[in-house]
């Protein structure tokens, strides 16, 4: 894509596509700009991942003058739903300078008038709820379970496989798919369970809930067989890693699990898909996962 003049003739800041060559000063950009625990070499990392042969860009960036003064960056994957693969984009990072800050939805734009793709924005600012809403992404619901990780009694019944290596060989296409390319993540966990020859994993972040640890779920491959296994998965969270709670957003589960000890909103997230339901969004091949956020 080349260079598009705005139609703001007061702001004459170019707007084009994020390319490989621009990555190091997009993520410089961002490290000054948007978080600077994050050092530059670590942006880079972040907002290079893309799990999409061919993809079009890596987000979009405004330029004045030579220099770089507002991004969105995307990521783009292919995920199975319901066995048919679909092309998803996920624009995350989004930083405008205030004197650009007019020229925001412009981004935004540049990446949804792509056709051919599922958008989920997962991590949107105050600003970006507000525009994310008129520009008619859907909000997904972000009721968050906090759950007492209880040990039960009975948790032998099912199969717990910490192992990578085991791991991989016991799970069903794609999840196998899906195991293996997030495992480059030291921030992420990956756990596999299964019962009666059937496995699944769920991918969680470690967090504290008052001052105690507690496992972030963020997704589930198989929610009926994590309904079933959780009494093995959360007697095995607080036994072998101590996580005394589990967060799980409820739009993740078959069914409410037991010692739910109460619930609470989470962050806005929001989608746009023409056919795709929400609980038909996962938060994997995201900036949830890609970065260590």
């Amino acid at each position: 894509m080349g260079d598009v003049v705005s139609d703001n003739k007061q702001d004459k800041a170019t707007l084009s596509a994020i390319t490989d060559a621009d990555l190091q000063a997009v993520s410089v950009f961002l490290h000054n700009h948007m978080n600077d625990k994050f050092s530059s070499e670590k942006w880079e990392k972040g907002i290079t991942v893309n799990w999409l042969d061919e993809a079009p860009n890596h987000g979009f960036m405004l330029k004045h003058d030579g220099n770089i003064v507002g991004v969105l960056c995307a990521i783009y994957s292919e995920q199975y739903v319901d066995d048919v693969l679909e092309k998803f984009c996920n624009p995350h990072s989004w930083c405008v300078l205030p004197d650009h800050r007019k020229r925001s939805v412009d981004l935004v734009l540049a990446v949804i008038r792509q056709q051919g793709f599922h958008y989920t924005m997962f991590s949107p600012n105050v600003e970006g709820v507000q525009i994310f809403s008129y520009l008619k992404f859907k909000p997904l619901d972000n009721t968050v379970s906090i759950l007492l990780n209880v040990p039960a009694l009975n948790f032998t019944r099912a199969r717990i496989v910490d192992d990578s290596r085991v791991a991989v060989d016991l799970l069903p296409e794609p999840a196998k798919k899906y195991y293996k390319e997030h495992m480059q993540f030291p921030w992420l966990n990956l756990l596999a369970f299964g019962k009666e020859g059937k496995f699944g994993f769920i991918i969680y972040k470690k967090q504290e809930l008052k001052k105690l640890p507690c496992a972030l779920i963020l997704y589930t491959s198989d929610e009926k067989l994590f309904h079933d296994c959780w009494a093995t998965i959360r007697t095995h969270l607080l036994m072998k890693h101590g996580f005394v709670t589990s967060k799980i957003e409820q739009r993740l589960l078959a069914r409410p699990l037991k010692y739910t000890l109460k619930k609470e909103p989470g962050g806005r997230k929001f989608f746009l898909s023409g056919k795709l339901p929400q609980d038909k969004i996962k938060y994997v091949y995201s900036e949830l996962m890609a970065l260590d956020i």
